[in-house]
C-alpha cells in the first residue's frame, strides 16, 4: 500500500487500522513502510481516508511480493489455488468431501493469528520440522504446497523467504497413530517461531456420531486443550460415495 503524501492531510485516521503498525507520521503526513506492510488493504477498506490518499502499491502483484496480498487480504483470490483464503474448504467440510478417511486425521496449522503475522522463514521452520517427522506432503490444493521447493526437506523456494504475511495455514494428513508424534514436533518447533499458531484437527466421527476418543486422548496427552467445532454441509455440491 502507498499514501500519496501530496494529497494526505495528516489526519492520522488510517494509522490505527494497520495491523503491523506500518503507517506512521513522516513530518506532518502519514507514510507507509513498505518493508513492514503486509499489503492486506485494511487501511484502504477500513480507514475511509477523507481525501482518498491511500492506494495499492504499483508492485503489489509482482512476484514474490504478491504473496503478501494473497495471504493477508481476505478478499483476494490466491493465484495458486484460484480461491479466496489461505487454505482449502476441505478441512471444514470433511463430512462431505471425506478427504480424511476413518483411519486418518487432518492437521491444520494456522500461523500468525490474531494479526501478528510472520516471516515465511517461520513457515519454513514448520515445514522443515514436519518433514523431519516424516510428513512430506502438504495438501495439494493448499497455497503452501506450491511454495515448497524440496518435499524431502520441507524447504520453501528461496526467493520467497524475505516476504512476510499476515496469516497462513499449513494443511497435512497423518494416520491416527502419528497424531501424538506430529503434536510433539509442533510443540518443539513453536519454541523457534517469532509468531503464534493454533491447530485444527479434522476427522470423521464414529458411527454413533461421537468424536473418536483415541484422538481426543492423544490431543489431551500432549497438553493441548481442544474445542469441538463443526461445519456440516451434507449433500451440498458433492455426493456421498
Amino acid at each position: 500500500m502507498i499514501i500519496n503524501e501530496q494529497v494526505c492531510i495528516g489526519c492520522g485516521r488510517c494509522q490505527p487500522f494497520c495491523p503491523t503498525a506500518a503507517i506512521h507520521y513522516k513530518g506532518l503526513k502519514s507514510t507507509i513502510d513498505s518493508d513492514v506492510c503486509y499489503e492486506c488493504s485494511t487501511c484502504l477498506r477500513a480507514a475511509h481516508c477523507p481525501v482518498d490518499a491511500i492506494a495499492e502499491s504499483p508492485n503489489v502483484y509482482d512476484y514474490p511480493r504478491a504473496l503478501r496480498r494473497y495471504f493477508s487480504d481476505p478478499s483476494s483470490t490466491h493465484a495458486a489455488t484460484g480461491i479466496q483464503g489461505r487454505g482449502t474448504e476441505e478441512s471444514k467440510t470433511n463430512d462431505v468431501t471425506r478427504r480424511c478417511g476413518p483411519t486418518q486425521v487432518g492437521i491444520g496449522i494456522e500461523i500468525g493469528r490474531p494479526t501478528l503475522g510472520m516471516s515465511l522463514l517461520d513457515i519454513q521452520k514448520i515445514t522443515r520440522a514436519i518433514a523431519r517427522a516424516g510428513v512430506h506432503k502438504i495438501e495439494k490444493h493448499n497455497p503452501i504446497h506450491s511454495m515448497i521447493a524440496n518435499e524431502a526437506t520441507g524447504d520453501l523456494k528461496q526467493e520467497m523467504l524475505g516476504e512476510r504475511v499476515l496469516s497462513a495455514i499449513i494443511e497435512i494428513q497423518v494416520e491416527r497413530e502419528q497424531v501424538r508424534g506430529i503434536l510433539q514436533t509442533l510443540k518443539e518447533v513453536a519454541k523457534e517461531l517469532d509468531s503464534v499458531f493454533t491447530l485444527d484437527a479434522f476427522f470423521m466421527v464414529d458411527p454413533n456420531l461421537t468424536l473418536p476418543p483415541d484422538i481426543l486422548e492423544d490431543i489431551k496427552a500432549e497438553g493441548f486443550t481442544w474445542r469441538p467445532n463443526a461445519k456440516v454441509n451434507m449433500g451440498l455440491g458433492r455426493a456421498w460415495e
